[in-house]
């Protein structure tokens, strides 16, 4: 087929330390027929009149206040003219490659609705940061692989995920079109992964391709957040992707092992005289229960028009054994490493 106009989105919060090393790499993709749009959330440094002067290219689009992950996407998003959108963190660096490999694989089949690359930690290069997330009945996810030699065969293998990470991700637009885009209600955190469970829903893969490499430093407009206010989104927003999308006999597992787990962690926190950070999870609660009739629209939404499959269909593929030490890596204070 032609090569589709790619449209990518990249959303900024005083990335400024960012941009140079993730502005020069896209600059050097050997894919060419793309719009970049850059989206900036008010930042206070000068991030802004620093790809005005260096990438004379890209479409900047100025918000006057803060609107987080979600929103500032949905702005873009209304503009893009692609026929895929390949959302990109600030704290990135990609291959050359990179966006001709993914563009491939996502068009390689009609069911596939979203890619995503090889994430490497960066300066560590040798490690994964993320090749995707597998579902777990407990609610929390399986970011496989995660720190781990990338160069071991099992995860160079093609494969389905349940997430992708928003860090580097291609969906078709056509997809989107029938899904929705992130939850605006969300801020950050979790959208991803609520957006890639309704691409499911709607009868499209997700697809991990390890092919080609993003070098993902970590930290970006999150690294200048409080622990205690990423905890609340990441718990809140979870919880209402679940409430939203999982079917009634999934629901009823699910969200009480979650929030066990939630309560367990809010322990462990206390005890560590972390008490803002103990809180969080009962304030993410609160928020779903004041929040409930949004979320039950959201949810008919879904259930009615947006889901083609049952959970059966796809959950059980996208699931993936763990050992115990897991959740307690999770519950003994590690749970803002897996957030989103």
């Amino acid at each position: 087929m032609n090569r589709p106009l790619i449209s990518v989105i990249i959303v900024n919060w005083n990335g400024r330390l960012y941009l140079k090393d993730c502005l020069i790499s896209l600059s050097k993709s050997t894919y060419k027929n793309t719009e970049i749009f850059f989206v900036d959330n008010n930042s206070s440094d000068d991030s802004v009149s620093f790809v005005k002067l260096n990438f004379p290219n890209i479409k900047i689009i100025l918000n006057k206040s803060n609107l987080g992950f979600a929103e500032g996407h949905e702005i873009a998003y209304k503009r893009a003219r692609g026929q895929a959108i390949l959302f990109l963190s600030t704290d990135t660096i990609i291959e050359k490659d990179v966006i001709e490999h993914l563009w491939k694989a996502l068009y390689s089949a009609k069911n596939i609705g979203a890619v995503q690359p090889k994430l490497l930690m960066y300066p560590r290069s040798d490690l994964i940061d993320s090749i995707g997330s597998f579902f777990l009945m407990s609610g929390v996810l399986y970011h496989y692989g995660r720190e781990k030699d990338h160069s071991q065969p099992k995860y160079n293998k093609l494969m389905e995920i349940y997430s992708a990470k928003g860090a580097c991700i291609l969906i078709k637009k056509r997809v989107l079109n029938k899904t929705g885009l992130f939850d605006k209600a969300y801020f950050a955190y979790f959208e991803e992964t609520d957006l890639c469970h309704r691409i499911w829903l709607a009868g499209y893969k997700i697809i991990y391709v390890p092919k080609v490499v993003v070098f993902h430093k970590g930290g970006g407009a999150s690294g200048q957040m409080v622990s205690s206010y990423i905890h609340f989104h990441s718990f809140k927003n979870r919880i209402c992707t679940y409430l939203k999308n999982l079917s009634f006999r999934y629901l009823i597992v699910v969200l009480p092992m979650t929030i066990i787990i939630y309560v367990c962690s809010s322990v462990v926190f206390f005890v560590q005289g972390k008490f803002s950070l103990a809180w969080a999870p009962y304030k993410a609660i609160i928020w779903n229960l004041t929040h409930i009739k949004e979320t039950l629209d959201k949810r008919n939404i879904v259930q009615s028009q947006i889901r083609r499959l049952q959970d059966d269909d796809f959950l059980p593929k996208v699931m993936r054994p763990v050992r115990m030490s897991y959740y307690y890596s999770l519950v003994n204070g590690g749970l803002g490493n897996y957030s989103d």
